[in-house]
């Protein structure tokens, strides 16, 4: 920008007599100073065309033209100069006129004849240094304005978002609010979790275009490996171009407008979503709209966050209040149990016969008990990530003639066929047996309950090559898979997504349990670094299986 206090460089004279002109000019140029440039025309129409294809400093304007007398001279030439100082020509009776072209946007006036050289150049220059400081308030004026429209646009957007209770609508709600106050187009893109749920909203300031726009950047993000590669974009940090400043370039030019910024939404720290602020023009150029569009950005994620805090807090909330029903239930019927044989046995008579028999049922209802209270136990390890492993080299054979002592007789109460089969001379794994025999006895026992009678269930352990699809561990040893199989009812496909949460039971299971089984036997499986998978046909059975490293080292969980 030139320096308001130095002469000015240009300036347009629009002056119809010739004399008038060249006595003005004789008295520029021979003052002293720096050398400037005069350019004179006779006629608003040559004055608007100079002003079109020229940079001008200052515009001397006589108000008695050909094609505009007075003030319709001034009023013709100031919407073509924005910005350039306009002085007046005036003969010594118009100084009225003058007067009223100063209220109208001129900067000065000089009555003719002329002034002396000096006094004139004194007079271009205090032109320009009083036009500059008018657009400088005026764009203070504007600044100012923006900002309050910014802060009120912030309130209204932290309204919004601490007026939720339990869903995300508010974060859509906030991109109307943004257009076409803060942006001409904005879009909000929120990647879903299995805690939050994914929010896309778009607005532009035409109404009309905004499902359009919507669809195509719906295709945008739809592409494999968009979503992920606009995340990763919007972490990098040092490059140059920035990724935010790529991702914006990208989103913007989407969108059909000029500028813009993109801006990263975050959960937990890590990056989400995307919230993007775009304008036909420059609007987004400076530091203030940037930091803006940060602070609207900051408030969603703060809201994301919320939202996730209180579905966690609702979540465990519903859980406790589960968990206290299913554990009161199944322990009711044992305590019923146990309190039925109890008042036979203190009964002044008792009955000759059954004192065995009930010590029996009393003694199966405390062991129904007491793994009720173990499950609570393991749950509250597991969800605590507390749960210690005492790993130790494990011969495979004595725990599968564990578990074929165990459920024998279980199998023959049912009327089920059980089968060992195992691959001969297996290697030693690296395990902690107790828990691996309870991962067992939780499959077996699940296999066993929804066999009906007649049925098969199979338990099969055998060697799994490192690199194949059975060796499910982490790193280059081989593994031991194991699995248990059974030809019962088989599982849907809408249940076979629940069977291993807390709590779960089929529908047809009416038998006493904490619902923990499965649940428990995959964190088991987890913490031992690997998965525990399962495969389903209804009415063909089920397979439940997985593998541990026989080479000792110290398991890595899987992602």
């Amino acid at each position: 920008m030139p320096d308001p206090r130095a002469d000015p460089s240009v300036v347009l004279l629009v002056e119809d007599n010739p004399a008038d002109a060249e006595l003005l000019s004789v008295r520029l140029e021979g003052s002293a100073g720096t050398p400037l440039r005069l350019v004179q025309v006779g006629s608003v129409a040559e004055a608007r065309s100079a002003l079109r294809h020229s940079i001008v400093d200052v515009v001397i304007l006589d108000l008695s033209l050909p094609d505009a007398q007075g003030l319709v001279a001034l009023y013709q030439i100031l919407p073509a100069a924005p910005g350039v100082p306009v002085i007046v020509l005036t003969g010594s009776a118009d100084q009225s006129l003058a007067l009223e072209a100063l209220r109208a946007g001129a900067q000065d006036y000089v009555v003719k004849p002329s002034p002396d050289g000096q006094t004139l150049r004194r007079i271009l220059r205090y032109a320009r240094e009083r036009q500059q400081l008018l657009l400088e308030l005026d764009r203070a004026s504007h600044e100012s304005a923006a900002a309050a429209r910014r802060w009120r646009i912030l309130a209204e957007v932290g309204a919004v978002l601490a007026g939720l209770s339990g869903d995300m609508e508010g974060i859509a709600r906030t991109v109307s609010l943004l257009v076409p106050e803060a942006a001409d187009a904005a879009f909000v893109h929120l990647k879903g979790s299995a805690q939050v749920p994914g929010v896309f909203q778009i607005a532009h300031a035409d109404a009309m275009r905004a499902p359009r726009l919507g669809e195509r950047v719906n295709d945008l993000l739809s592409r494999p490996g968009e979503e992920d590669g606009l995340f990763t974009a919007l972490g990098e940090t040092g490059s140059s171009p920035g990724g935010a400043a790529r991702v914006a370039e990208r989103w913007v030019a989407a969108l059909g407008m000029a500028s813009g910024v993109a801006l990263p939404l975050r959960c937990e720290g890590n990056i989400c979503g995307v919230l993007v602020l775009a304008s036909q023009g420059e609007r987004y150029a400076g530091p203030a709209r940037l930091e803006f569009g940060r602070s609207i950005a900051d408030r969603i994620s703060l809201e994301v966050d919320r939202f996730r805090l209180l579905r966690q807090t609702q979540r465990a909330v519903a859980s406790r209040d589960r968990t206290f029903g299913i554990v009161s239930h199944d322990l009711g019927d044992p305590l019923s149990t146990i309190q039925i044989c109890v008042g036979a046995l203190l009964d002044p008579e008792p009955p000759p016969a059954g004192v065995r028999d009930m010590a029996h049922i009393i003694q199966r209802s405390a062991l129904v008990m007491h793994q009720i209270v173990e499950d609570l136990r393991d749950r509250v390890s597991l969800d605590a990530g507390r749960l210690a492993l005492e790993l130790q080299v494990t011969v495979v054979a004595d725990v599968i003639t564990q578990m074929q002592a165990m459920f024998r007789q279980t199998a023959e109460d049912c009327s089920l066929t059980f089968v060992v089969e195992t691959a001969p001379d297996l290697p030693p794994i690296y395990a902690d047996s107790r828990r691996l025999e309870q991962v067992l006895s939780n499959l077996l026992r699940n296999a066993m309950k929804f066999t009906p009678e007649g049925g098969r269930v199979l338990l099969d352990a055998r060697l799994a090559r490192a690199g194949t699809a059975d060796a499910l561990t982490v790193g280059s040893s081989d593994a031991v898979r194991f699995a248990v199989s059974d030809t019962g009812l088989g599982i849907s496909s809408e249940n076979l997504i629940h069977i291993f949460d807390w709590f779960w039971r089929a529908p047809q299971d009416r038998s006493a349990g904490s619902g923990f089984g499965l649940a428990i036997a995959r964190g088991l499986v987890e913490a031992h670094g690997s998965r525990l998978l399962v495969e389903s046909k209804p009415g063909q059975g089920s397979t439940f299986w997985f593998s541990l490293p026989v080479r000792p080292g110290k398991p890595a969980l899987l992602s």
